[in-house]
């Protein structure tokens, strides 16, 4: 993997280190080039329709309640708008952080939630990425750290999907698709990391756990295919060979270089 296209990782401390020495300045600079266009003064409570009242704990709240036959066009609550060309730079459109410390309850830093009524297509999150330059771009990073030292049972998740309503089913926890064919993925899902287990199938499902339909499964050259719980029986490819071991032994193998004939 190149520089160009490794993840960035620490880009958070990296980015507040940066930031750090000419805030002060910048802010000046900022508000010394900001302009008002008119509109009504703020409040920390604001109201436009009749939305459904929820009992929210919050500094600042926004409301609207639509009920539209215009045009269709996007109706927002809340709209940031910004744009960077400086060359060096960590342009931030959106900030929140949380620090905590509870032992009973949920912590979360951003909470979407989506009450879907009509056929219309709709999402808790849309994140929309049009790439025009070199290197990296992500439709959503997430970095993880853990340095907890402690002897109980710890869970560190970098992205956990739940099944947590019903009676019906679901039909997809993770779905990758083209749009048509100049808009695909080369590869549906990389895995480049290292540890003990790539993919974990733990749950149950009726037809298989992995259904490759019309597709091939490919393994490099001496990778095995482990028939057994303790990966003491396998069956590997090698050096022409179609090879069955038992605790990493051969005991059987068939040349693919000689003639067809029954085995």
């Amino acid at each position: 993997m190149t520089d160009e296209v490794r993840p960035r990782r620490g880009f958070l401390g990296a980015a507040v280190a940066a930031v750090t020495g000419a805030v002060v300045g910048a802010a000046t600079r900022a508000a010394n080039a900001m302009t008002t266009r008119g509109g009504e003064p703020l409040t920390s409570r604001m109201r436009q329709g009749e939305p459904p009242t929820q009992p929210l704990d919050t500094m600042l709240l926004f409301e609207r309640g639509d009920d539209s036959a215009a045009p269709a066009i996007t109706h927002e609550v809340l709209s940031l708008i910004h744009q960077e060309k400086g060359k060096h730079s960590y342009p931030w459109t959106l900030y929140t952080s949380l620090a905590t410390h509870h032992e009973h309850g949920d912590a979360c830093v951003h909470c979407a939630r989506l009450h879907k009524y009509g056929p219309g297509w709709s999402t808790g999150i849309h994140s929309e990425v049009f790439n025009h330059g070199r290197a990296v771009a992500i439709g959503a990073n997430v970095e993880m750290s853990n340095d907890y030292a402690g002897a109980e049972p710890t869970q560190v998740i970098g992205l956990n999907i739940q099944a947590v309503g019903g009676p019906a089913a679901m039909q997809y926890a993770i779905h990758v698709h083209d749009n048509n064919e100049s808009a695909h993925f080369e590869t549906g899902i990389g895995l480049a990391g290292r540890g003990k287990v790539g993919i974990d199938l733990s749950g149950k499902y009726d037809v298989a756990g992995i259904h490759t339909r019309g597709n091939n499964i490919r393994l490099g050259e001496g990778a095995c295919i482990e028939l057994d719980d303790k990966g003491e029986v396998q069956i590997r490819y090698r050096e022409g060979k179609i090879e069955f071991l038992k605790n990493g032994k051969r005991v059987a193998h068939l040349d693919m270089s000689g003639e067809d004939h029954a085995v």
